[in-house]
């Protein structure tokens, strides 16, 4: 499961951390654009998986493919799957909402398990988390960009919200990953009241509007925060 989760902390990476807004609009809008961000995938695929690239990931009675041209397939369906959803929205009005990114991100993960190869003791917890750095990776990404764009789409489907602006989006990433932070203290108890001072000074911001979030942004971002965090003290201790 090594090359999983580095497949994946490369995917969020490229997906959610460096889709700036920038990047968002230009791919669609353009062929260009949309090569760009499609290129960004590889690109970190190959920086995570080097040591494994030359290894077949796929093997069976009929081929096998090594991991450059695993890399080479998720790039095409990746950008395959990206220009069908901007296809799709701007030519059928297909609206770009919950549904539409999950699905989107479903198609994304089903393909990077579909092409790493499984080993016998992946059953195991050791064996589905062989290394930590990754997974803590996919974590803080999701406390981060990812969680920014999940609560986008929920608030927009509910409440027609816009997409946050920069100072508003930034603030509330550094706030849910410093809540996700307090959890690594090494002491049970002080990760306990770092997290719980931390959650009352982010009411205290909002409560005295130092800090202009909604509430269903506040309160999803937190508890997102502290399932996140919880994860990774799980796994790194």
């Amino acid at each position: 499961m090594e090359i999983f989760w580095r497949l994946l902390f490369g995917h969020m990476l490229a997906d959610f951390t460096f889709q700036t807004n920038l990047i968002n609009r230009w791919k669609r809008t353009s062929h260009v654009g949309l090569l760009v961000h499609c290129l960004m995938h590889p690109a970190f695929y190959v920086a995570l998986c080097w040591p494994y690239l030359g290894e077949y990931w796929v093997e069976n009675i009929f081929f096998r493919l090594n991991g450059w041209t695993c890399i080479l397939i998720v790039f095409l369906v990746h950008w395959l799957e990206d220009w069908w959803r901007v296809f799709t929205i701007f030519k059928y009005n297909m609206p770009d909402n919950t549904v539409f990114f999950l699905w989107d991100q479903i198609i994304h993960y089903s393909v990077l398990f579909a092409v790493v190869p499984m080993a016998a003791d992946s059953v195991s917890f050791s064996g589905f988390f062989p290394e930590k750095w990754p997974v803590l990776g996919c974590l803080f990404v999701l406390v981060t960009h990812a969680c920014t764009v999940m609560v986008y789409f929920l608030e927009k489907d509910i409440r027609g919200t816009d997409y946050p602006g920069f100072d508003e989006k930034h603030l509330a990433m550094a706030e849910r990953l410093v809540l996700a932070l307090c959890f690594l203290f090494p002491s049970i108890a002080g990760a306990a009241l770092l997290a719980a001072l931390w959650l009352g000074a982010m009411f205290f911001l909002r409560r005295n509007r130092l800090f202009d979030l909604t509430a269903f942004t506040f309160y999803m971002g937190a508890g997102i925060s502290v399932l996140s965090g919880l994860a990774a003290r799980a796994l790194y201790y």
